[in-house]
């Protein structure tokens, strides 16, 4: 008989099977595919309005990585004089490579609002006049005056003002243009390289600890390219997990719970159909 992880492969071979997981009709929200987002990029100054649709552009099963190490050590040498030399070496570990079961590159069509970043003005003026501590401290909060006066050796406020010269800056950003989720400028389609794990049995823990695996196999491998999303990407791989969609039930869990564990690890929870 063959085994869930088996019949998952067989399944996602077809790249339209894997869109249909990361396109469920019962998740409007496509978590999924924000989780894969959240995962492969830094968001900070983007907001994901909504997720129109993902296009599979390739797949690759049984992708073998192979994890670096690093070995370091000291050489030491005693003649004609003392010297110390750090020594580093990398080593790569054929013996157990870590297997993603799926590889698939993605292009996913994004509506996104952009921080608009940058700063529409700046200006400095003098902020010499102050005659109390107490008036130079509400003019710079951010500094701790006590601290400032020791370091320099002053002691009264007209050393104070006389020590240096002070300057505030006032710097204010852009606004940001109203948001309109319909301008075709707003549409962003996105390079995403997802790895993908079936977990034989059900099991949350076995999912949690192969993506895992595979994300720390994966660090020094170079990420995708970000291409119309101003944003860093943090990862190589985005990383989601299949499992058995009768798994959950069965365990008394929803789909909902497993979701929510999973993306917190910044895995994407895919459920397969077993019984198919």
């Amino acid at each position: 008989m063959s085994s869930f992880q088996d019949r998952a492969l067989l399944r996602l071979a077809d790249p339209g099977a894997l869109r249909d997981l990361l396109l469920p009709a019962a998740d409007p929200g496509r978590a999924a595919l924000r989780t894969v987002l959240g995962a492969a990029f830094d968001l900070a100054a983007v907001r994901i309005d909504q997720v129109r649709d993902v296009a599979v552009d390739e797949l690759e099963l049984q992708r073998p990585l192979f994890p670096t190490g690093r070995i370091t050590g000291n050489w030491t040498g005693t003649v004609p004089a003392y010297t110390r030399t750090e020594l580093a070496l990398d080593e790569v570990r054929t013996a157990a490579p870590v297997w993603i079961d799926v590889l698939a590159r993605l292009r996913v069509t994004v509506v996104a609002e952009i921080d608009p970043a940058g700063a529409e003005s700046a200006a400095t003026v003098p902020a010499d006049s102050f005659a109390t501590l107490e008036e130079f401290r509400r003019r710079f909060p951010f500094v701790d005056v006590d601290a400032f006066m020791r370091e320099h050796g002053i002691t009264t406020v007209e050393q104070l003002r006389e020590a240096f010269r002070y300057l505030v800056t006032t710097v204010r950003l852009k606004a940001a243009a109203p948001f309109d989720p319909d301008d075709p400028a707003n549409v962003r389609t996105l390079g995403v390289a997802l790895a993908v794990v079936a977990v034989d049995p059900f099991g949350l823990a076995a999912g949690l600890r192969a993506a895992r695996l595979v994300r720390e196999a994966g660090r020094s491998r170079p990420g995708p390219d970000p291409a119309t999303l101003p944003a860093e990407t943090t990862a190589p791989y985005a990383l989601a997990a299949v499992l058995a969609q009768s798994g959950p039930a069965g365990a008394g869990l929803t789909a909902a719970d497993v979701q929510r564990l999973y993306s917190r690890a910044g895995v994407a929870a895919l459920f397969l159909d077993d019984t198919a």
